[in-house]
Formats: C-alpha cells, structure tokens, sequence
C-alpha cells in the first residue's frame, strides 16, 4: 500500500510503515530527521493533496 503521512518531519510513523512492507513516505514543510530523506518530500501537503490551500 501507498501512505503519505503528512506533517512528519521525525519520520518514526514513516519507518514503522515501511517496516510493515508499505511504500510509504513523510511530507513536511521541515527537513526530516529520521535518517530517510529518499522516503521525504519536504514541501507544503496541500498542493499534493489536490487541495487549494483553503481548506477546501
């Protein structure tokens, strides 16, 4: 399965993911800290999301 887990600089939901045998990467305005930048989109999640930014 594919995650995005959002608002994860730390990475530890991301690294317990992957641990499970998920495809699954952090996304944060932060640079990450959990040793796994090849698993870190460092940007804002909205824009991923299809979302506007407004909280639509």
């Amino acid at each position: 399965m594919k995650i995005l887990v959002a608002c994860e600089e730390s990475q530890a939901v991301t690294i317990e993911l992957r641990q499970l045998g998920h495809k699954a990467y952090s996304c944060d305005i932060e640079p990450c800290s959990g040793g796994h930048p090849e698993w870190h989109l460092q940007q804002d999640v909205i824009p991923l999301l299809g979302g506007g930014g407004d909280g639509t």
